[in-house]
């Protein structure tokens, strides 16, 4: 019988990648100026429970960009049923990022790391391409 290979992506399996969650110091409440030219995913926790999981992919801003749209004034980061949870509870949540690096490849292997990581994961306040509404 043949030995199944596992999926890889960007050259790594996904329990490789799996092991590379870094916590982010002062979180979702401060912009991390570090992550600014760094993509991958994001990972959200409150009381030990993954809430939400998402990607920092935008190529002017990477993951820095992407956490800071959970508290800047613009409404964009929060149009989607996870970024509006994730603005409300702002101040008990913990942050994890999984870098995939600065270059050019970098965000296209955080995109296709996001559903095998979710599937993983299963958080919380992730629902795949469901927009958030508010009602009244």
């Amino acid at each position: 019988m043949p030995k199944i290979e596992p999926l890889l992506i960007g050259g790594k399996a996904i329990e490789e990648w799996d092991r590379l969650w870094v916590r982010v110091e002062g979180g979702l409440k401060h912009y991390q100026p570090k992550l600014r030219h760094q993509f991958g995913l994001y990972r959200i926790s409150q009381n030990g429970q993954i809430m939400a999981l998402g990607t920092g992919t935008d190529k002017d801003g990477g993951l820095a960009k992407r956490l800071s749209d959970f508290h800047r004034p613009s409404p964009s980061g929060r149009n989607y049923h996870a970024g509006a949870l994730i603005n409300e509870n702002l101040d008990s949540l913990k942050v994890e990022v999984l870098i995939t690096g600065s270059d050019r490849h970098a965000p296209e292997i955080g995109q296709q790391l996001k559903t095998p990581m979710v599937r993983l994961h299963q958080p919380v306040w992730t629902v795949t391409n469901a927009p958030f509404m508010r009602k009244g």
